[in-house]
């Protein structure tokens, strides 16, 4: 490679998916156990019959639970939703902060998702293992505007199909290699559309701003007047006001003996979330990769990335999303999805136990059907845009 080449390389490096092999010393393995999970780790089985998106929105809404210090500052505890594609099936996961909090999942996912299943993983592990044999590439999601305005979702453009079909199904891979997506949440005040305490970046001032038309031009400015499509984008925004809302994190990772298939599905199920673009408020969702242009660095990145996923670990990102927005892409999919190799439950639920009924693991529940220890309709019952040092730091 020539000086110049080299130049240009350098000068020109920009984020990319680049799947890394790396080092978990004697272990050999990457492997989180449940005895040092924080919080509890539930699996759901969702039963095709329910209304999906709007289901989830019901679930959120009802834990939408913001606690406060006595200055104010929130201290609310994070939640995750998480999509495994491990061990050749599609399977699906909540990871509630404390025990408490578990509980009020299981009942909310009980009564807004009926004949689903959803209980705790007691053995086992509580995160796909990862070989070191094995290539990573992982990214962040991010918007690509201020939170003001909103993503696509079921109560704005409408889905034309569950984004979660394209989702799954870029998803799919070899039964041996791992792909997650992850979603953290943290309940956010209601005061989030306010601004700062001098109100001149609240929700009101910016769907005012948008009414007034835009600048344009340089040496000679001037300003054109607002267009249809601005009016509506300022009703919309304006209709953030009062909204409840959670603070949210996005992580993608994807692991597998061949480089190039963890880069692709990576890159692949990252790229599947722009189908939550907002055509009125032009708001979507952008990847950016766990990148660095030297392996050494990059593999230190990969690393925290994978252990901040374990621990379901919450960043500010400056990312806020109302219920309506979050059910979007966090929910339990329904029969719509067509996807192969989902971990449904086929069949309704017969007669409830009681609360101290029987229970299995993750590696117990089977894919379909029955399972050889425990009966299937043995449920436990569910009654009443800035980068951090993860992403992209220049050259």
């Amino acid at each position: 490679m020539t000086t110049l080449n080299r130049f240009t390389k350098l000068v020109g490096s920009s984020p990319q998916y680049e799947a890394t092999q790396l080092e978990f010393g004697e272990k050999g393995s990457f492997v989180q156990q449940q005895a040092d999970t924080p919080g509890l780790l539930l699996r759901i089985r969702p039963y095709k019959e329910n209304n999906g998106v709007v289901d989830g929105a019901g679930v959120l809404q009802s834990v939408h639970d913001v606690t406060t210090n006595f200055r104010g500052k929130n201290t609310s505890d994070h939640h995750s939703f998480e999509v495994w594609f491990d061990e050749g099936k599609i399977s699906f996961y909540m990871h509630a902060a404390t025990e408490a909090a578990a509980d009020k999942f299981r009942r909310r996912v009980g009564n807004n998702y009926a004949n689903s299943e959803i209980f705790p993983v007691e053995k086992g592990h509580t995160f796909p293992v990862i070989d070191s044999d094995q290539y990573v590439a992982g990214a962040w999601l991010e918007m690509e505007k201020i939170p003001y305005y909103p993503i696509r979702h079921h109560n704005s453009e409408g889905f034309e199909t569950d984004p979660y079909g394209e989702i799954t199904s870029e998803m799919l891979s070899l039964d041996e290699n791992t792909v997650v997506t992850q979603v953290i949440f943290r309940p956010a005040k209601q005061s989030w559309t306010d601004g700062d305490r001098f109100k001149h970046n609240s929700v009101d001032e910016l769907a005012h701003a948008l009414r007034q038309g835009t600048s344009v031009g340089w040496l000679s400015p001037r300003t054109r007047p607002a267009s249809a499509k601005d009016k509506q984008a300022a009703k919309t925004i304006e209709q953030q006001r009062g909204q409840q809302a959670f603070h949210v994190n996005i992580r993608v990772l994807a692991a597998s003996s061949e480089k190039a298939e963890a880069e692709a599905r990576a890159r692949g199920v990252a790229g599947m979330f722009r189908k939550y673009y907002n055509a009125v408020t032009e708001q979507g969702l952008d990847d950016t990769p766990v990148w660095h242009r030297k392996e050494r660095k990059r593999a230190k990145r990969l690393r925290q990335f994978l252990s901040r996923m374990r621990d379901r670990e919450w960043i500010d990102r400056r990312m806020i999303m109302t219920v309506d927005e979050l059910a979007g892409v966090a929910h339990i999919p329904n029969a719509e999805i067509e996807t192969p190799k989902i971990d449904w439950r086929y069949t309704q639920r017969g007669d409830r136990l009681p609360s101290d009924g029987a229970r299995y693991d993750a590696e117990e529940s089977p894919v379909g059907g029955q399972t050889s220890s425990v009966p299937d309709e043995a449920a436990v019952p569910v009654d009443g845009p800035t980068h951090d040092q993860e992403g992209y730091d220049g050259i």
